[in-house]
């Protein structure tokens, strides 16, 4: 075994972040099946969009955790997919808040139970208290690196 396999084998990094990529190619697969037109970026943005509408591109970077030239970039083709529309804050002119368009609100539904079917692909054969653990251990990873 090469000290790469070794490494891959051992390193939890490497394996969230296979488990991530495999899970967003098989979200991307599902949107396009069902004829979504979506992109993970896309699906990432829409997501904190209806939580709650009118986020500044500020907050929309801070919770995507990209740069703001990136979600700037992202918004752009949401704009021309008429999933959002940019206004001007009313009190601050130097800040776009985002919203969402009618198709971008009407999507919520379809593209919500996309993921959920890809959980459930990605989870299928697994025991759900083993589930509920990794979720529990996930977190405090995420917690532990988040104070450091």
């Amino acid at each position: 075994m090469s000290t790469f396999d070794e490494y891959s084998a051992r390193s939890l990094g490497f394996k969230v972040n296979k488990t991530a990529r495999l899970i967003g190619q098989q979200l991307t697969h599902n949107f396009k099946s069902h004829n979504y037109d979506v992109s993970l970026e896309h699906w990432r943005i829409l997501l904190f969009l209806w939580k709650e509408d009118g986020q500044s591109q500020t907050s929309l970077a801070t919770s995507t955790q990209k740069d703001e030239p990136s979600v700037s970039r992202i918004l752009n083709t949401m704009e021309k997919h008429d999933l959002v529309v940019r206004k001007r804050h009313p009190e601050d002119r130097r800040t776009n808040l985002i919203y969402l368009t009618e198709r971008g609100k009407n999507l919520r539904d379809g593209l919500m139970a996309m993921g959920s079917l890809t959980n459930n692909e990605a989870t299928d054969g697994i025991n759900p208290e083993e589930l509920v653990k990794c979720m529990k251990t996930l977190d405090k990873i995420a917690g532990n690196l988040m104070s450091v």
